[in-house]
């Protein structure tokens, strides 16, 4: 059967151009009072732009034919705008956008007997009572991402023989067409390389344009990584932000991702790391975004988000701890004030971006699966020259209305940039956490 999507304002704003991403044969209706809504849509900047594109592509058509038999699209779909008609009774306990909306699908299932009415909507309480109603609906499908042990993790293990892992020592290089079954294998720029022999021996490597090639940037000097894993994070993190500069880490509580950041960081940030590469290290959360206000709260922006990053003072006490194990809380506690009083890491709310260019800085979001893909896309594009990003998260781990574990900007940025060679990606192991063997069976046992 025939099918006929019919499109809600938030599923137009999800994507530009989102009219012609049904199949040639499908129409796609857009109901009047979405029209309407996104016409005078006035919220994030990045929705403002898809509006603004939307509005200017229903303009570029005959507009008697939009409303009377519809158009066709360039990919040969035929797209139409709908007014509803008198609004059922029925549909009284609904908001006037939600009873326009699903009055619109009421009179095209009536009038279009040999299609079926499927509204796209993000909301699964408006789908549930469109299905009340007798409306077929669905989520819009791009936005919804594999279950998070199906996500792109950034590694994989392979079988080589103890040949071809010489050749690697010796010649730091390898093909893929020597790894055994290497045809299996979904080939990801940048992604990261686990060389197992028949012998037991191993190495670790990264594959980029048909080769596999060594770590380059980490040798245990920053911190000591305690596993295979975190050695590839590391990795990340030190490349230079020309060769990574956007470096995405996904992993449970304890797995070591702010620890290994945060060192990362302190080594290369000016007058204080060993290297001179990053002028400021900047922290933020998504504890305050872009919707929200933190106005009414007392003090200066690090009094402010303060409490929302206890973590990040906690991880470098770690840090300066496993430096110098002689000291005791009063002096860590010292250590961690200078590195905030000196401004060699600063506080950012994410919801003060907007406008600027953040240059030769290691900007490090945590928690960045309760964050929007679009304000995190917004986040990403703040980037200028010499700026490293990096994107910390735990996908199972959400907590914010409207978001999932298959739709939050963790998993958004991560499923759309793999395989690009700008980003570099890993997932921690979360059987390797380096919390204490409670916290490890509690993640186990209660969750």
């Amino acid at each position: 059967m025939k099918k006929e999507f019919v499109l809600s304002t938030e599923a137009v704003l999800s994507a530009i151009g989102i009219t012609q991403r049904f199949d040639s044969d499908n129409d796609v209706t857009i109901p009047m009072v979405v029209l309407e809504e996104v016409y005078s849509y006035n919220g994030l900047p990045e929705k403002k732009l898809v509006a603004s594109r939307f509005v200017d592509y229903i303009d570029g058509f005959n507009q008697s034919a939009l409303i009377s038999g519809g158009v066709k699209q360039e990919n040969g779909s035929l797209l139409r705008v709908v007014d509803n008609n008198k609004i059922s009774p029925t549909l009284n306990n609904f908001t006037t956008t939600e009873r326009r909306l699903i009055q619109t699908c009421l009179d095209r299932k009536k009038k279009a007997t040999k299609s079926e009415i499927i509204l796209i909507h993000p909301n699964p309480a408006i789908r549930m009572k469109a299905e009340k109603c007798g409306i077929t609906s669905q989520p819009w499908k791009d936005e919804i991402f594999p279950a998070p042990e199906n996500q792109y993790s950034g590694r994989v293990e392979v079988s080589v023989s103890q040949t071809t892992l010489d050749s690697f020592y010796k010649d730091n290089v390898i093909s893929v067409k020597d790894i055994y079954e290497y045809k299996k294998v979904d080939w990801k720029e940048n992604m990261f390389v686990v060389l197992s022999s028949e012998t037991g021996a191993s190495a670790i490597g990264r594959y980029t344009r048909n080769s596999i090639v060594p770590l380059l940037y980490y040798n245990g000097s920053v911190c000591k990584a305690d596993n295979v894993e975190q050695k590839m994070l590391l990795e990340c993190l030190l490349a230079p932000p020309e060769i990574a500069p956007l470096v995405i880490c996904k992993g449970a509580a304890g797995t070591g991702k702010t620890f290994c950041t945060l060192s990362a960081a302190l080594e290369k940030v000016a007058k204080y790391g060993r290297e001179d590469v990053y002028s400021q290290i900047l922290v933020g959360t998504p504890a305050v975004t872009i919707e929200e206000d933190i106005g009414f709260l007392p003090g200066d922006i690090d009094d402010k988000m303060g409490p929302y990053l206890g973590g990040i003072r906690d991880n470098l006490r770690m840090i300066f701890k496993t430096k110098a194990p002689e000291k005791d809380n009063s002096q860590l506690d010292t250590d961690v004030n200078f590195i905030f009083e000196k401004r060699f890491i600063q506080i950012q709310s994410i919801g003060h971006l907007r406008g600027r260019s953040i240059p030769y800085t290691m900007f490090i979001i945590d928690e960045a699966q309760n964050i929007k893909p679009e304000i995190l896309l917004d986040i990403v594009t703040r980037a200028a020259k010499g700026t490293k990003i990096v994107l910390l998260g735990d996908p199972t781990q959400v907590n914010r209305p409207g978001l999932n574990t298959r739709r939050n900007g963790l998993v958004y940025i991560s499923e759309k940039m793999k395989g690009n060679s700008c980003c570099w990606q890993v997932e921690l192991n979360k059987n390797k956490s380096i919390r204490s063997e409670l916290a490890q069976q509690a993640l186990k046992i209660l969750v």
